[in-house]
């Protein structure tokens, strides 16, 4: 029994007993297990141990838990550093800048007003010329109106003036005992040339010339 030590000298805490034994059998390895708090009571395994604070652990690549696990608190401001606001984005900000009506340059806005001006004035001409198209428009049809109206009062008279002298000619011709003479009135017996070609009727102006100078010619007296 003095090989394996004397187990009456052990104390009376089996737990502390137990980890005595693990340490001698880990050896070196046994210190990243180990934490502040090993000296403590039992209690202690019933709590989280702070992994946190052992850099041993940290070198071969175990996490902590206060690495692992983290607060919601913490994962919001981790999550809005990551993904900040929209409207803190340069894009954003570039996008919003664009979409906003620009400033109109000096020489762009004497442009448009010297354009309008320039509009204005056309408009303006081309109604003055409008109405003076419109105005000498009217004034041609009266014109025109007035004109046909003198044109047809004198055609008329001259039609009643024809009218009249014909009624006259034809009751001179009823009273006329010489029919030739009646007959001769009816046609130019002068020997002016026509303006225009016409058969030649002198020959028989001729005849009825002859005809109403004879006293004895048929159809002279008229009964």
């Amino acid at each position: 029994m003095s090989d394996f030590g004397d187990f009456s000298s052990s104390s009376n805490d089996p737990t502390a007993d137990f980890l005595a034994r693990e340490r001698a059998v880990l050896g070196g390895d046994a210190d990243i297990f180990t934490t502040l708090d090993d000296t403590t009571s039992p209690t202690s395994f019933t709590a989280t141990p702070d992994l946190g604070r052992s850099s041993a652990l940290s070198q071969y690549g175990v996490m902590s838990p206060s690495s692992a696990v983290s607060t919601p608190a913490n994962d919001y401001s981790v999550f809005e550093s990551s993904y900040p606001k929209a409207e803190n984005l340069e894009t954003s900000k570039a996008f919003h800048k664009a979409m906003l009506p620009e400033e109109e340059p000096d020489v762009v806005r004497q442009w448009r007003e010297k354009q309008k001006q320039v509009i204005a004035k056309r408009d303006e001409e081309e109604s003055a010329k409008k109405q003076e198209v419109l105005n000498k428009a009217r004034e041609d049809i009266d014109k025109f109106y007035e004109d046909y109206n003198d044109k047809k009062q004198k055609a008329i008279e001259e039609n009643r003036e024809r009218e009249d002298k014909m009624l006259k000619s034809r009751e001179e011709s009823s009273a006329s005992t010489n029919i030739w003479s009646s007959v001769s009135r009816e046609f130019d017996i002068s020997n002016a040339k026509a303006a225009y070609p016409t058969r030649d009727v002198s020959r028989m102006k001729g005849i009825i010339l002859d005809l109403r100078k004879d006293q004895n010619a048929p159809g002279t007296i008229i009964s």
